[in-house]
Formats: C-alpha cells, structure tokens, sequence
C-alpha cells in the first residue's frame, strides 16, 4: 500500500534485535499476538514493557472512543515523520477490514474541513501538540470543549497525544524497520490470516475500568500520575515511570537533565519546576542548572551528561534521518543499554512533558 510517508528517509536500524522470551511473552499477552518489534529493546526492559504498557487501546480508555484514539495516532505519526508507527497504525485499519481505496480515503480525510467538529477538535489538538508542544495547549484544549468533550475525553486525548509522542521517537530515533508493517498486507499468507487477526486484535482492545492508585509514587511527575487518579492510566504511566528511574543504565541525575532540557525546550514551566527541583536535591546548584538550560553544557557535567543534554534537545523537534544519524554517533561513547536508555528517556519527557501541560496548566 502506497502510504503518506513513502518519501520519509529512513536510515539503518541502529540497534541489535536480542530475544527475551519472557519479555516476548509479555507483549504477546498484551497484544494477543507475537510483536517482534519489541526485541530491538530487550536490553532496557522498562523501555521494552512502556513500549506495550502505554498503548490506550489495551484496556487504558474509559471515556473517549477507540476510532477517534486511532485517528489521533495516526495524525500524530503523521506529523512526527515516524515511519514505523505510522505504518503499524495503517496495518491495524487494514487487518480491522478497511480495503487500501478505504485507508487512503481516511488519510485525505484527515485534511477535510468538513468533517464533524469533534473529529476535526482532536485532529488539531494532536497536530498542535506535536507541531507546537505546550504553547499551544489551552487554546486546544478549549477547542476541544467547545467541540462538546468532557473534562475527562479531554484527559484521555492528551495522553493518547502524548503516548504517541513517546512510542513515534522511541521507534524512531533507532530506526527500527518500517519495511515489513509497510509490505503487510501485500503478503499473501497475511491476507489469508487477516480475518484470524483481526478476531484477535479485537479480543485484546478492551475499555478500561475505575483503578484505584495503590500506593503514591515519590519520584518526579508523581502529580501528573495523581492528575490520573481513579484511571487505568495512572498506574500504568506510575508503573512506567516508576521503572525509568530505577534503572542503572544512566544516572538519576542524567535522566533529569534530560527531561529538564525537554522542559526548557518545549516552554512547560510546570515540568521545569518539578525536575528543578528534583535536580537541587541532586546537587546541582541552580546557576549551573541555568547555565545547562541556557548553553546545554556546564563545567560540573561530566562527559555521558554532556552529550545527553544535547542529544536530548535536538529530540524535540526533528527529522527522522538526521536524528537518527545523530543517535548513531553516541555509539561510540556508550554502552548498547545506556545509548538504548537515553533514547527511551528523551522519548519519554517529550510525552511527559506535553502531557503535564496540558493536563497540569502550562504556567
């Protein structure tokens, strides 16, 4: 099938596929099928089960319905470039039944100024957080409230946005191979399969149900968990989250400076404030922390943070290839794990950090 990012340059995959059975268990429970996609990420096992965790249409939706999150993801793949996820999403419309005349309908769609109001809101809040980030967040937040979404569609469209954010880099960045979702449903054995797929897909795409927060999280973002309360959502971004720090791979104070760049670059005070802090307690004084978010380099940051707090600033707005490209130099000044952590944490705050704003105010 022809897709609208055909002309997008992919490079080589940067990354080793490694099997870990009970990590491809995990994502086959979860996804009702073999997703062979997560070995890329084996070596950083919260990155892998993120990946898996935080897909809304797994039982993380309550209140907005499943067709206008699949638009959403969609047009947000669309706007990051992101080949892989932009293909997975058109494989999923087409083993759902849709034909390749039908798909293609709904791409062009999805430029139409006629279609219901509500459709077009949430077509313009996921295309304004990705193409402007936090600045634009109120503006379409009350977009889609005039367009008669509730507070708590609201909520679950920016963590869809934000979610997507996330998974686009995080498959981007290393360049994991878009070729075999692209050449899916030319493949005779998936078009005789595709009726067994579906029944499959539709078995594991669930709505979520009330979740009670166990425990509060102490770690950074816990009010934009709590902000979550009562939905599925918060465990599961708790959970990921949660696991981002505990790992080793990088430092605590790495993973920080990253996602406070992250903030400064997008504008999200809220965000900027919350890291700051957890940097203070840290060590870091803030005048070096002002002089990192002002120049991306400081006398106290060592070798590993330094490169970093670049890397993490060119994430936030890019193209696929040169980023790519960029990530492939880190090979040779880290570990496999680590360059796989630092990918995995700039994706994250760039999700994070669009959802705080838009969830938690934007100032």
């Amino acid at each position: 099938m022809a897709s609208a990012l055909d002309h997008v340059a992919w490079e080589a995959c940067l990354l080793e596929p490694r099997r870990d059975r009970a990590l491809e268990s995990y994502a086959r429970r979860k996804m009702g099928m073999p997703v062979p996609s997560i070995r890329y990420f084996t070596s950083v096992p919260w990155l892998a089960r993120a990946l898996i965790d935080l897909h809304p249409e797994y039982g993380l939706l309550m209140h907005l319905d499943q067709h206008t999150a699949d638009v959403l993801t969609l047009v947000v793949s669309q706007e990051n470039s992101c080949r892989f996820c932009y293909a997975a999403q058109r494989a999923l419309l087409w083993a759902q039944g849709m034909s390749e005349a039908r798909i293609q309908r709904v791409e062009q769609n999805l430029s139409r100024a006629d279609l219901v109001p509500r459709t077009v809101a949430a077509i313009a809040f996921g295309r304004s957080q990705s193409r402007v980030g936090p600045a634009g967040a109120q503006e379409a937040l009350q977009a889609l409230r005039s367009a008669g979404f509730s507070d708590d569609e609201m909520k679950e469209i920016a963590f869809t946005v934000a979610t997507t954010d996330f998974l686009n880099r995080a498959f981007s960045i290393p360049a994991i191979p878009s070729r075999p979702l692209e050449q899916m449903p030319e493949q005779m054995h998936m078009r005789l399969l595709r009726p067994l797929i579906n029944r499959v897909l539709q078995r594991h795409r669930f709505r979520g149900r009330a979740t009670p927060l166990e425990r509060l999280p102490s770690y950074p973002y816990v009010r934009l968990v709590k902000a979550y309360a009562g939905s599925p959502i918060a465990p599961a971004l708790g959970q990921t989250i949660e696991e981002m720090w505990a790992s080793s791979h990088l430092t605590r104070r790495c993973k920080l400076l990253m996602l406070a760049v992250v903030a400064r670059g997008l504008g999200c005070q809220v965000c900027a404030f919350e890291v700051g802090e957890a940097l203070q307690r840290e060590g870091l004084h803030e005048p070096t922390l002002t002089q990192v978010l002002t120049h991306l380099d400081a006398p106290d940051l060592d070798v590993l943070e330094r490169l970093l707090v670049r890397f993490a600033r060119d994430t936030i707005w890019f193209e696929p290839a040169a980023l790519q490209r960029r990530a492939r130099g880190l090979r040779d000044y880290l570990s496999g794990p680590q360059l796989l952590e630092a990918i995995g944490v700039a994706s994250l705050a760039n999700g994070l950090c669009r959802l705080g704003a838009t969830v938690m105010g934007h100032s």
